[in-house]
This record gives structure tokens, C-alpha cells and sequence, in this order.
């Protein structure tokens, strides 16, 4: 028996002060990989995901981003993949009237983000006795345009890491670093299978049982990002 609910809170803000209103002004989407606040030392560190159409765009949108107010400091700037228009940055942001910096008081579990259009959308599961508590921080902090929860189970909602089996494991790590599932393939299970010592159809079944989880896996990831994008329809 569970010792307490969860609750699964999708929302929709938007608020003054915060960087994020810059999104309106250019063609980015963005998404937090982590965020560390620090309320001692009043900033919080954070890395960010951005996509966008050209390269000239994230150059555009960097410029105006260092100017703002709400950020300290940019450390670092990866480009990931130029032709996707995929980047990463590594920055300090005042720790104020910022989302994380009211998410830090909070007991959360899990967190999604999306940037964009000058809104920030958000997915987290918390407590649900605390829920009434953030809302009431959210409509200080700025305009929420959507906010809706649902009880769900958190053993559910959040994957095992342990579900592969050893076997598993090491047919799909073999396979991804000996080039199986690289295009064209550089080598074929039967192959693959005289280097682990097994069979082809003992391999073969590996495989596609690690498949199966690990795109179970990919699907609620991609499924929750889903619901950020298409928030209005949650």
C-alpha cells in the first residue's frame, strides 16, 4: 500500500522577468536537461536543449539570451547536431521569480520541460498534498493559462532501470558497438553471434526482447513530451 498519492500536474505559464519570454521572438524550442538550484549562492545552474530551423536562428536568439537580466553568466555552448539545429547551453540564471527556484521547495519526482512561444510548459509529478501549494506559488509568479492534474501511480509512470536481463544487456551493447544497428549494418546477427558464443536465434531473441523494453521505454518519453506540446488537449 502506498504511503501516499502522487499527482501528474501539466501546466502552462507565462511570466515576466524570466528569459524565457525571448522565445516568442524567435523560431526556438527548448527543454531543460537539468537545473540546480542554489538558493544560498541565489542562481541556478542550469543546461538547456534548444531546436531550431537555422543556425543563424540559435545565433540570433544566444545574443539576445546573454543580454537578459535573468542570466548571469553563460558557460559553455555545445552544438550537437548543426544540420538538426540541435544545441546545448551550460549557464547561471538568478534564482528569483524563476520556476525551478519555486520547484526547489517542492518534493518532485519527475520533470519535462518545453520552451516555446514565449510560455513555459511543464510536466511533473509531486505529492499530492502539495499541489494546492504550488498552484497558489505559480499565479504569483506570473499567468497561468493551464493547469491540470491527475492521480496516477508512480511505480507506473516511472520505468525500472533493472528490467534487462544480463543477456540482454550485452547482446544490445555488443550489437550497438560492433555496428548491428548502424546503416548500413556492419555486421549480421549470425556473426555477432559467433563473437558472443550463442546462436542466432538465441541472440535474435535477446535482442528483440531488449527492443521491446527499451522502446517501451522511448515511447512514454516521447508520449510525455507529446502531452507538452499538445498541452490544450491533455
Amino acid at each position: 500500500m502506498a504511503l501516499f498519492n502522487v499527482a501528474l500536474v501539466a501546466f502552462e505559464i507565462e511570466h515576466e522577468n524570466c528569459w524565457s519570454k525571448l522565445t516568442m521572438d524567435y523560431p526556438v524550442m527548448m527543454r531543460t536537461l537539468f537545473a540546480k538550484p542554489s538558493r544560498e549562492r541565489d542562481y541556478i545552474l542550469g543546461m538547456d536543449e534548444i531546436k531550431v530551423l537555422k543556425a543563424k536562428d540559435f545565433r540570433s536568439f544566444l545574443r539576445s539570451f546573454k543580454k537578459e537580466k535573468s542570466i548571469l553568466e553563460v558557460l559553455h555552448i555545445s552544438e550537437l547536431d548543426r544540420r538538426r539545429g540541435i544545441y546545448r547551453i551550460l549557464f547561471k540564471e538568478k534564482y528569483d521569480n524563476m520556476i525551478m527556484g519555486i520547484l526547489n521547495n517542492y518534493t518532485v519526482f519527475y520533470l519535462k520541460d518545453i520552451i516555446k512561444g514565449g510560455v513555459e510548459r511543464l510536466l511533473l509529478v509531486i505529492p499530492e498534498e502539495e499541489v494546492n501549494s504550488l498552484k497558489q506559488d505559480l499565479q504569483v509568479l506570473g499567468d497561468i493559462r493551464y493547469f491540470k492534474v491527475r492521480r496516477i501511480e508512480l511505480d507506473s509512470f516511472i520505468p525500472t532501470f533493472f528490467d534487462l536481463s544480463d543477456q540482454e544487456r550485452k547482446a544490445v551493447i555488443e550489437a550497438v558497438k560492433r555496428g548491428y544497428y548502424d546503416y548500413p549494418r556492419r555486421i549480421n546477427l549470425e556473426d555477432l553471434g559467433n563473437i558472443m558464443g550463442l546462436s542466432k536465434p538465441t541472440l535474435e531473441e535477446y535482442i528483440r526482447k531488449a527492443e521491446k523494453k527499451i522502446m517501451c521505454k522511448v515511447y512514454n518519453e516521447i508520449l510525455q513530451y507529446d502531452i507538452l506540446l499538445n498541452i490544450d488537449n491533455y
